[in-house]
């Protein structure tokens, strides 16, 4: 068992703030149109509510409370909608990581998270990426992007309107699980 967690200082196009998510806070949200049902592109976690839903909840739940991330306080911000056109992103950056054995923003080609975002055909001039590698669950992962001061202020940035988040497990890579959240606003 390798018990190393990873996290990235997140990047974002444009201007992007540690909050607490509180499991209390109720915020609506619309469930993904589509689930992915690869258990390796989803590691396996897509439980009865789906890796997903759970994400999509505890970010919402989290903008619609506010937080202070580092020295920043963020007031509650509009709840974030899924994006299947993110999640396609997200997808394939995760599984990149996984099937080549690298943490990083930038793609083994050289482009960037924005790059990426726009060639899936998301025309945003602001775009954002959080990405983690070993969190076991969902809430793992998102507490530890809502710990990070950068993270959370890519969490709690009230310009980003759409989200998708993917998870990839690879038993032989160095961290297992790979984790890519893409925000965006159209």
């Amino acid at each position: 068992m390798r018990p190393i967690l990873l996290l990235c200082l997140c990047c974002s196009v444009t201007a992007a703030a540690a909050g607490v998510y509180h499991p209390a806070a109720e915020a609506t949200a619309a469930v993904p149109a589509a689930k992915n049902t690869d258990r390796a592109a989803n590691c396996g976690l897509d439980g009865k509510p789906g890796i997903e839903t759970e994400v999509l909840h505890r970010v919402n739940a989290l903008r619609a409370l506010g937080a202070v991330c580092g020295a920043t306080a963020y007031a509650a911000a509009a709840p974030l909608t899924w994006s299947n056109q993110l999640l396609e992103v997200a997808r394939a950056h995760s599984n990149n990581m996984a099937e080549n054995n690298y943490f990083s923003h930038q793609r083994p080609d050289g482009s960037t998270p924005a790059q990426g975002i726009r060639a899936a055909g998301y025309n945003s001039s602001y775009v954002g990426e959080n990405i983690a590698a070993g969190q076991p669950t969902v809430q793992s992962v998102v507490s530890q992007w809502t710990h990070s001061p950068e993270h959370c202020k890519n969490l709690m940035n009230p310009k980003f309107r759409d989200i998708a988040v993917a998870c990839t497990r690879n038993e032989a890579s160095s961290y297992r699980l790979y984790w890519t959240m893409e925000l965006g606003r159209l």
